[in-house]
Parts: C-alpha cells; sequence; structure tokens
C-alpha cells in the first residue's frame, strides 16, 4: 500500500514514516521546507503548502491511504490542521481515496460529543491558553465528520520525547497532566491502516 503523510518532516510525522518503511508501506512524504528524507528507499518527497490544492493532489497521487500528522503549535495563523483537514479531504474526494487517519489534541470534541464535568472544566481552562489551538483542531473533527471518508483521528494529550510504544486508546478524554510518547502516538496512527475498529471516531491515546 501507498501511503500519503502530510506533515512528514514534524517531530511525529518522521516517526511515522519510519513506522511505514519498517512495517512495507510505500510513502509519499508532503514536506513544506526542510526534508530529512533526502536519499531514503521507499521514499517520494513532495514539496508543497497544505493550502496548495494542486501539490496537496499531487502528493495524494497513486496513495490508498493518507495520514496527517499537521499541527498549529508555532504557526502565526494557528489553523494549520483545519486548513489541511479541508484540503486533504477535498483531493481524497476527488481522488477516490477513502482512508485518513490524523492527529489532534485530547481535549477535542467530535461535533455532538459530550463529556462529563471535570472533563468540561479542563476544556475551559485549556480554552485560556490554548483557545485558537483547542478550535483548529474542533474545525478539524467537523470537516473529517462531513467528509463521507473513512475516517479516525486519534487525540493525544501532551506528547514526549521518549518512552515506550506500548498505548491504549479509548472514548474517555485524558487528564491535563497525562502525556504520551511521541513513538507510541506514530505506532498508533500507522497502526489504523489496517484497523476498521475507529472507522469515524476520534479515540484518545494513553500509556496503557
Amino acid at each position: 500500500m501507498q501511503v500519503t503523510v502530510y506533515g512528514a518532516s514534524g517531530r511525529v510525522g518522521r516517526l511515522v514514516v519510519s513506522e511505514l518503511i519498517a512495517g512495507g508501506y510505500s510513502v509519499v512524504a508532503f514536506v513544506h521546507s526542510s526534508n530529512p528524507f533526502e536519499g531514503l528507499a521507499g521514499v517520494r518527497v513532495v514539496r508543497g503548502d497544505i493550502t496548495d490544492a494542486t501539490q496537496v493532489s499531487e502528493a495524494l497521487r497513486g496513495s490508498e491511504a493518507v495520514i496527517s500528522t499537521l499541527g498549529s503549535w508555532g504557526t502565526k495563523s494557528k489553523d494549520i490542521v483545519a486548513t489541511g483537514a479541508k484540503s486533504i479531504t477535498e483531493a481524497m474526494q476527488a481522488s477516490g481515496a477513502k482512508r485518513i487517519i490524523t492527529l489532534t489534541g485530547g481535549s477535542a470534541l467530535v461535533p455532538g460529543e459530550k463529556v462529563g464535568f471535570m472533563a468540561s472544566a479542563q476544556r475551559r481552562l485549556l480554552s485560556l491558553v490554548a483557545g485558537k489551538i483547542l478550535s483548529d483542531g474542533e474545525k478539524h473533527l467537523a470537516i473529517l465528520a462531513m467528509s463521507g471518508l473513512d475516517w479516525t483521528c486519534i487525540r493525544a494529550p501532551a506528547m514526549s520525547g521518549s518512552g515506550s510504544v506500548v498505548y491504549q486508546l479509548s472514548m474517555r478524554l485524558p487528564s491535563l497532566l497525562a502525556s504520551i510518547p511521541r513513538v507510541a502516538v506514530a505506532r498508533s496512527l500507522v497502526d489504523q491502516l489496517s484497523s476498521r475498529e475507529f472507522i469515524g471516531q476520534a479515540p484518545v491515546i494513553t500509556k496503557l
């Protein structure tokens, strides 16, 4: 299977590409500027802007599935996740590709999702310090829900640079103090390619 990874040069994206190569997949890595995959066998690099429909579509050519690890932290607009979801889903609808797996923060809600008192309180606190990031993640989830595609979004708490690849998925929002290794997040994203358990859902990843 050929898989296109959008946001491939980011910290999670690079790990996803490594997992895919180890799993025998062919990879198209969509990168904005830096290219950490020079000379890496099994990877075709497409350099572009996630807002450019032609470039997004070029990266999708020949792929059966998409993994998006786009993030808005560190950007001025704080809307990259939702903007990317719109560009990517439109390209997929045109190409016929159906499977998309994305990543967002652990407190983002799917349209219509209800949470308890503690989760609501955590979201209010998060909205004070990172309201645009939270909104971006939720807008992207709404785009996925309306896309008609076979989508899954992994919702992750704060990510760390070391730890085990072992993880579990559930529908319970994490504590604001929770964390998860990036390697586990990358593994979970790739694992969804061979699973249909969470089609149309946004499970939360936590340590096992």
